[in-house]
């Protein structure tokens, strides 16, 4: 996968624990346990998230969970009021 489209997956699994974080209320998002097999790109783009800091993921009670953190939450905010701040 060419990186422009990495970049633009990353971020938009970003947006979608961001939303879920707020229709949530704060809440783990479940991620399904086969991810890595059914679709790589994505499992490493949270991989990729979870390196920089942007998001917790790891496997809970048998089961594997994402969360946006503060830091993540500060990025989405920050892009949509224009801040030149990257993840890339």
């Amino acid at each position: 996968m060419a990186s422009d489209k990495r970049r633009k997956l990353r971020m938009d699994m970003l947006q979608e624990l961001y939303q879920f974080h707020l229709v949530e209320r704060g809440k783990k998002a479940l991620i399904p346990g086969n991810l890595e097999d059914r679709d790589p790109e994505k499992y490493f783009a949270l991989e990729y998230l979870a390196d920089k800091g942007l998001i917790r993921f790891k496997a809970e009670n048998g089961q594997m969970v994402a969360k946006i953190t503060h830091y993540g939450i500060n990025l989405i905010k920050n892009l949509k009021m224009g801040s030149p701040l990257s993840t890339a």
